[in-house]
């Protein structure tokens, strides 16, 4: 029986993609262990140090159908260290040359740890191409939005205008600079490790460097300077990434759920096919963005052990080392899941530009204060403006007026403003300052970052 909801038949594809469970399936760990001692053997005889023959026949026989598993499984239990029984199973189809030759001068965890970043590639290439498909519908919405007035608010209360374009435009921008961050690390995280016992390359008889570079070449991984088995910053730095990633697209959630709350109602994500609740049938739950935000915070409970995995004792640590097990691939899958359900989430996103004027008349006018504030500054100076309007908006709530009610009214304003002027002042289309230059900006980054990808 499965016994969380990462591998449950029932629940895994609410905290991990399918494509994703592949990467960091059994199978695949045990196939990339295979792969780097193929390769090790492949460069080692092409540097002399293990016969040719040999090392074409653990070439040959490296392969995960030829390894009884459930063995290697008993193995395991027996010995604690997951590579030793793979060593066992494949010599059993090696001749006496190529058992003797096999794994020559490696360590266990030169092995498990080059065959974990290989797997982190993969997860490299999944994140990033799930990214794009999230910033590629944010074009969209700011694009098509780039003039759909809303309210701005700030410590959840309104307060100037905005459009839902720049807000698609600003969630866009963030995600940019993630996936910048994160194409970035690439070079420092994806660095294989072979370094032999301590990181000294002494069992490769003065041919520790040729091997260690030969071997990344042909894994095409890079070349650690200090080849040692406790530098773990280069997996917590993908771990922290990808934290940072989740963060941010919990906040598009977070906002998103937000926006559709009762009386505001401004988003509502598709509820096509979904029951929002087996007592009311009147419920439209936010399950989507919800669930974007609730995989965040299972994610970023991961932060801290990544962070510990930098702290290592000596040239080896098993109080380090076994950790990865378990926070790399649940990183992964987590934010793989919030990379997906985002997608869905914003494609299906059905948008109530008639809800967000509503909302805007609700305010009674209070959202473009700081609009006359700003008008008034220039004949009466900014600190008597402020306290002005700030009356004003205090007799228009104390009234139950609107806010161009009490400043038509008013005759210190009057006195400083037209009465076409104090209009202008009120309306919100006409106090958006440079959003569309700004929704124009981001979307040509954007744009320009899509070209120079699809030409890489």
């Amino acid at each position: 029986m499965p016994s969380t909801v990462f591998d449950s038949f029932y629940f895994r594809d609410r905290f991990g993609t399918e494509a994703m469970r592949r990467i960091w399936s059994d199978r695949r760990t045990i196939a990339r262990w295979l792969e780097v001692e193929a390769a090790l053997a492949r460069v080692e005889a092409e540097l002399g140090l293990i016969p040719r023959k040999a090392a074409l026949e653990i070439q040959r026989e490296a392969r995960i159908e030829n390894l009884d598993l459930r063995a290697m499984k008993r193995g395991f239990d027996q010995t604690w260290n997951p590579v030793v029984p793979l060593l066992g199973e494949l010599r059993k189809k090696l001749s006496p040359e190529a058992r003797g030759v096999l794994h020559w001068g490696a360590t266990s965890k030169n092995i498990f740890d080059t065959g974990l970043v290989l797997q982190v590639r993969d997860s490299y290439s999944a994140i990033e191409a799930g990214l794009w498909k999230v910033m590629e519908r944010l074009a969209s919405l700011a694009e098509e939005h780039r003039a759909t007035v809303m309210a701005g608010r700030t410590h959840g209360q309104q307060a100037v205008p905005v459009t839902f374009g720049f807000k698609a435009a600003v969630w866009l921008d963030e995600l940019l600079r993630q996936q910048e961050r994160i194409t970035e690390s690439r070079p420092r995280v994806l660095v294989g490790e072979l370094g032999g016992a301590v990181g000294t390359l002494a069992s490769f008889g003065g041919k520790g460097l040729a091997v260690q570079r030969r071997l990344m070449a042909r894994l095409d991984l890079g070349v650690a300077e200090a080849p040692v088995k406790t530098a773990g910053d280069r997996i917590a730095e993908f771990v922290l990434l990808l934290s940072m990633l989740s963060s941010s697209l919990g906040k598009i959630a977070q906002n998103i759920y937000n926006l559709q709350q009762e009386g505001i109602e401004e988003l509502q994500e598709s509820t096509e096919d979904r029951v929002g609740s087996s007592a009311m049938p009147h419920k439209q739950n936010p399950v989507a963005s919800g669930s974007i935000v609730y995989l965040g915070r299972l994610l970023r409970a991961n932060a801290g052990p990544a962070l510990d995995y930098i702290h290592a004792e000596g040239e080896d640590d098993h109080r380090q080392g076994e950790t990865a097990w378990k926070f790399v691939p649940e990183v992964s899958l987590l934010v793989d899941a919030q990379i997906n359900l985002t997608a869905r989430l914003l494609s299906s996103l059905v948008v109530k530009p008639e809800n967000m004027r509503r909302n805007l008349e609700r305010s009674s006018g209070f959202v473009c204060s700081e609009a006359l504030l700003m008008r008034l500054s220039a004949p009466m100076g900014r600190e008597a403006a402020h306290q002005l309007v700030g009356e004003l908006c205090d007799t228009a709530r104390n009234q139950g007026k609107s806010l161009r009610e009490v400043a038509a009214a008013s005759l210190a304003v009057r006195r400083q403003l037209r009465a076409e002027v104090i209009e202008s002042c009120l309306a919100p289309e006409r106090y958006l300052g440079d959003t569309q230059k700004i929704v124009s900006r981001v979307l040509s980054s954007y744009r320009k970052r899509q070209k120079r990808r699809r030409i890489s």
